[in-house]
């Protein structure tokens, strides 16, 4: 499946450099002169409720800058990632970026993953003028101030839930001629709460009806209230806006306990071997319907013809050689890392096009960052980051023997 957003020209891409990451904060980093190593900060939830994204973000990032180093660096310079774990706490989130910048001296922070982590830590990197790459879902739809929006700070990935709910009306929706839909979306502020305007622009869009929309809280143990209400409105499908992880697992268990059968997509990051297992296993996964992981995302890349489905099968191929050359080798770990990964690229396009270690210019290359990072095309503008021509990705399927298959409609 070729997930789309709207489409304009793409320049080149340019993700294939084996060289990466550098740069000299402004605000309290080092100066990366002569062969001084270069310092790249993981602001990371390694534990709480994003703890099963803030664990692949890190071992994407991890084996990035592994394959970075084995390379000889940048211009000479290898990078020393720094970890640290912010327990999905916004307040931990910020000291965190204080401590990289005015410590540690880093010149990049990766994280944090969730918005309202990185609206705490983002103020921070913007005062010190110390590159950001948030990975959090979405960018403008987190709801920072303008003036962060286009600062020092960058998403790192695609809006997943506005592609989620965007895959699951074209996949499902209408080629089932549904017409009535629930939407089950986490309280992890504005980036989750704007699952339902999303959902209600694409009811008017493709004519069915939201007939009910519950809310629950992040790291809620039990939602079958939330569930019954949203039953009650007999929904021929269940829509996710859930953080990853034990959100989504709570939840799969509330509906499944209620109703055996109905159809509930899209589950982000529920391909892995540990998610299906916490849900229950397999046979509780039937009919839901899944973003992708990245052996299925290079599996349909694989079978495109375009200039930008080769570039991002050929950007996975590397992708999967860097995790086990890292040592990540176990499908948990190889599934779902690419925003790590990502974060990687990002910095590597924008210092390699920089052509030089000043931080202040690499800020201007990624203001403008044109470049595919497996599959999410970017066409970013200093006055829209998010700028995305397309996104190539993949809904799969979870087979009665836990087996994974793309889904094809």
């Amino acid at each position: 499946m070729l997930r789309r957003s709207k489409l304009i020209p793409l320049a080149a891409a340019a993700f294939l450099a084996v060289t990466a990451l550098a740069a000299c904060s402004s605000g309290g980093g080092n100066s990366a002169g002569g062969n001084s190593t270069i310092i790249a900060c993981g602001d990371e939830a390694l534990s709480g409720p994003y703890a099963q994204i803030g664990e692949t973000d890190n071992w994407g990032a991890t084996a990035y800058f592994h394959h970075v180093n084995a390379v000889g660096g940048i211009l000479g310079h290898k990078i020393d990632y720094i970890v640290m774990n912010n327990q999905s706490s916004a307040s931990e989130s910020e000291l965190i970026a204080r401590k990289c910048i005015l410590s540690d001296h880093a010149q990049f922070i990766v994280g944090p993953e969730s918005g309202a982590d990185t609206e705490a830590a983002l103020p921070i990197a913007i005062a010190y003028h110390t590159i950001l790459i948030s990975l959090s879902s979405g960018w403008q739809t987190n709801g920072y101030p303008a003036s962060e929006l286009n600062s020092w700070g960058f998403p790192g990935f695609y809006d997943v839930f506005y592609e989620d709910q965007l895959a699951s009306v074209q996949q499902l929706i209408v080629p089932r001629h549904y017409t009535r839909v629930a939407l089950l979306e986490d309280n992890c502020g504005s980036v989750c709460l704007a699952n339902q305007g999303t959902v209600q622009q694409l009811a008017s869009q493709y004519g069915f009806k939201l007939v009910s929309t519950q809310i629950d809280q992040v790291g809620a143990t039990d939602v079958t209230p939330q569930v019954l209400a949203m039953l009650a409105a007999k929904p021929q499908i269940i829509l996710f806006g859930l953080v990853p992880g034990t959100d989504s697992i709570t939840a799969i268990r509330a509906v499944r306990a209620q109703n055996a059968s109905i159809p509930i997509s899209e589950c982000s990051a529920c391909e892995l071997p540990s998610f299906i297992a916490a849900a229950g296993g397999a046979s509780v996964m039937h009919n839901i319907y899944v973003l992708g992981s990245m052996q299925d995302w290079l599996a349909a890349a694989s079978q495109g013809t375009s200039a930008k489905a080769k570039q991002t099968a050929a950007g996975l191929q590397a992708y999967f050689a860097g995790m086990k050359s890292a040592g990540y080798t176990s499908a948990n770990q190889l599934d779902n890392s690419q925003e790590g990964w990502d974060a990687g690229l990002e910095i590597n396009w924008a210092v390699t096009s920089a052509g030089t270690l000043d931080e202040t210019t690499v800020m201007h290359k990624l203001q403008n960052l044109d470049i595919n990072t497996l599959g999410t095309v970017w066409a970013r503008t200093p006055a829209n980051y998010e700028n995305i021509s397309q996104v190539l990705a993949a809904m799969e399927v979870i087979a009665p023997d836990g087996g994974v298959t793309l889904y094809d409609k």
